[in-house]
């Protein structure tokens, strides 16, 4: 595991148009890109909790998986994200138990909830960053990749490339579309 980059949690973005979808940027901690990761509601707010160090009346599901690694003396070491396909994006947790270290397969949005709890670093490998990575543009904007991209999503850019005639676009979200879905090019805008 070498080669990785360690994130940590940035600004919670509203997407427009969708309202049940909020974008958590991943901050490269010694630089200067991002991963913008789709969360729901519900996961965003997990998130936030913690971002802005509000206290809960009653334990969270989360706050409840950290009591209980907590009494089981077991640590989450760390959090991996390893893979991103199709938009959806895929983690590890390491979890230290006597001595041993485990790995868990966890929804990203909810290994950086843990994380956030538990003080844990997130990390990802270069090479799966650097292809995946948003970009800051002077206006403020984040310009991702499309490979980050649920088909929601992208359908959604795409309807708006039509409306606004920049078919070119429309054509590359469409290709990006169908290539997931596994159908050819054979579609027409």
């Amino acid at each position: 595991m070498e080669n990785r980059i360690e994130l940590k949690v940035g600004e919670i973005l509203n997407r427009v148009p969708s309202d049940l979808t909020l974008v958590v940027m991943l901050h490269e901690k010694d630089g200067d890109r991002s991963l913008p990761l789709l969360v729901g509601l519900l996961e965003a707010q997990a998130i936030a909790i913690n971002v802005l160090n509000l206290k809960m009346p009653r334990p969270n599901i989360y706050d409840l998986y950290v009591s209980s690694m907590e009494s089981l003396d077991a640590i989450l070491e760390e959090v991996n994200i390893y893979k991103i396909a199709n938009g959806i994006f895929y983690s590890h947790l390491y979890i230290k138990k006597d001595g041993n270290v485990h790995y868990v397969d966890s929804r990203t949005s909810d290994a950086v909830a843990l994380a956030l709890r538990t003080g844990a670093p997130i990390y990802i490998d270069e090479e799966l960053f650097s292809v995946h990575c948003a970009h800051k543009e002077g206006n403020g904007a984040f310009s991702m990749p499309i490979t980050t991209a649920s088909i929601q999503v992208l359908e959604e850019a795409m309807e708006q490339a039509v409306e606004s005639e920049n078919y070119e676009l429309a054509a590359k979200l469409r290709d990006e579309i169908n290539k997931r879905n596994g159908v050819g090019n054979e579609s027409n805008i």
